[in-house]
């Protein structure tokens, strides 16, 4: 992959401006069906819940790869594709899921960006970024 491909996905993924070109990042869509297709509504007990399942399905991919490694410092070098695409699905997991929960909650697209924002500017402001 070239360097300018490289620059491009990462602008694409965080919402930056490349050239004439706009990438905007696409949203977690939240879930508004249980798993069988029902559109009863939850409990914020049952939005935890589903918070901690998929967190939990996340440590254990990171895990599993720690182990394989025998050293949690190498995992910081990067992972192999098949890995990254696990540890990348189960975080696009928990990301969806509490998106889902702000939902119910009340916190639409517009106030998820918006916080987003002050979070990003905070932390470029602390040299985080």
């Amino acid at each position: 992959m070239s360097g300018d491909e490289i620059m491009r996905k990462y602008a694409e993924a965080h919402g930056y401006e490349i050239g004439n070109e706009q990438y905007v990042c696409p949203r977690p869509l939240p879930c508004v069906r249980d798993e069988h297709g029902a559109t009863k509504g939850q409990t914020v007990k049952q939005h935890f819940a589903k918070i901690n399942e998929e967190l939990d399905e996340l440590k254990a991919a990171v895990l599993r790869e720690v182990t394989t490694r025998n050293n949690l410092d190498d995992l910081a070098d990067g992972v192999d594709d098949d890995t990254d695409t696990d540890i990348a699905e189960e975080s696009a997991d928990v990301i969806t899921a509490i998106t889902t929960l702000e939902e119910v909650l009340g916190i639409d697209a517009e106030m998820r960006d918006e916080a987003q924002r002050r979070v990003n500017k905070k932390n470029r402001k602390r040299g985080r970024l």
